[in-house]
C-alpha cells in the first residue's frame, strides 16, 4: 500500500486531502475560521482524501490485549478519522516556535524512511520529496548565523498539511501485510505532540475553558519560561521528541509486547501531566518570565 502512489486513485486522495487543508489553513491564517468549520473540513480531508480515495486507514491497533490483534472491522473508518484529525491538530499545535514543526517532521519522516527502506510499505520517492521540501523550508525558518530571524513561516496552511502528510505515511508504515512497524510504535513517533495536546485539552476542560482555545501552556512555552533561548528551547524540545521515538523503536526491537508498550505510553502520559502541573505551578509562583505569545 503506497508503492505506486503517483497517478493513481490513492494519489488523488493524497492531493485532495492536502488541498482541502491548504485552503482551510490559508483562510484561517487570513481570518479566523470557526472551530466547527475547521473540524468539518479536517474530517472531509481525512474521510474523503485519506480513507475513501486513498484507502489509507487503520485496520487494526495491534496486539494490545492477550497478544491478539485488535481488529477495527466496521469501525475502521470513523476511528481513523478520529485518530488522524487528532494527530493533525497535535502537529498544528506544535507550530508555536521557529523550526519546531519542521524539525519534528524531518525526524518523523527520516525515521519512517530508514525503517521502510527496501520495503513497499510507503512511497520512498514521495517521502524523499517531502523531507527535501521541509529541509528547504527550514533553511529560511530557522535562526542561522546569516539570518537572525525567520524569513518564512508555516502558518496553519503549512502545519495542517504537514500533519496530514505525516499521518498518512505513519498509517501506511504501520498497517497492512507490508507494515514495517507496529501501530503502537507509530504512536510513540508522535509521542510528545500527543501527550502535550491531550494534557492541554484536559487541563483546559478542568479549568472550565474551551479545550480548543489558544493559550501559552505548551511544553515549548515551559522551556522558554525557564529561561532557555528560542534556539536552545528548540533543541531541548526536539531531544525529548526524539527520546519518545527512540523508546518506541527500541522497545519494538527488543520484542516487548504491544500491550506493555501501550501501558508504558499511558504511564508516560500520566508522569508528563504530573510534571507539567508541578512545573507550571512553580513558574507561575515565581512569575519571573514573560509568557510567550499564545498559539493553538
Amino acid at each position: 500500500m503506497g508503492a505506486g502512489l503517483v497517478g493513481t486513485r490513492q494519489f488523488a486522495g493524497f492531493a485532495f486531502g492536502i488541498t482541502v487543508l491548504l485552503v482551510l489553513g490559508a483562510l484561517d491564517d487570513r481570518k479566523h475560521v470557526p472551530a466547527p468549520v475547521r473540524m468539518a473540513l479536517q474530517v472531509l480531508a481525512v474521510g474523503a482524501g485519506m480513507c475513501f480515495f486513498g484507502e489509507v486507514y487503520l485496520q487494526n491497533l495491534g496486539a494490545l490485549v492477550n497478544g491478539v490483534d485488535f481488529e477495527l472491522g466496521g469501525h475502521a473508518i470513523w476511528f481513523t478519522i478520529f485518530a488522524a484529525v487528532g494527530v493533525i491538530n497535535a502537529v498544528n499545535m506544535v507550530d508555536g516556535m521557529d523550526g519546531l514543526a519542521g524539525g519534528f517532521a524531518v525526524m518523523v519522516i527520516g525515521t519512517i524512511m530508514v525503517v521502510a527502506a527496501g520495503s513497499s510499505a510507503v512511497n520512498i520517492v514521495l517521502l524523499c520529496l517531502t523531507i527535501g521540501s521541509v529541509l528547504g523550508f527550514l533553511l529560511f525558518n530557522l535562526r542561522m548565523p546569516w539570518q537572525r530571524h525567520a524569513r518564512i513561516f508555516l502558518g496553519d496552511a503549512g502545519s495542517l498539511v504537514l500533519g496530514f502528510v505525516l499521518t498518512w505515511f505513519a498509517i501506511q508504515a504501520a498497517q497492512g501485510p507490508s507494515a514495517v512497524m507496529d501501530p503502537i510504535t507509530a504512536v510513540w513517533l508522535f509521542g510528545l505532540p500527543l501527550v502535550d495536546t491531550v494534557y492541554l485539552m484536559g487541563s483546559r476542560l478542568l479549568r472550565g475553558k474551551n479545550p480548543l482555545a489558544a493559550d501559552s501552556y505548551h511544553f515549548h512555552h515551559v522551556l522558554q519560561r525557564t529561561g532557555l533561548t528560542p534556539g536552545w528551547a528548540l533543541y531541548a524540545w526536539l531531544a525529548v521528541a526524539g527520546a519518545f521515538m527512540a523508546a518506541g523503536l527500541l522497545s519494538e526491537a527488543l520484542g516487548i509486547g504491544e500491550g506493555a508498550r501501550f501501558v508504558a505510553f499511558l504511564a508516560v502520559f500520566v508522569c508528563y501531566s504530573i510534571l507539567m502541573n508541578a512545573w507550571w505551578a512553580k513558574l507561575d509562583s515565581r512569575d519571573r518570565f514573560v509568557v510567550p505569545t499564545s498559539d493553538r
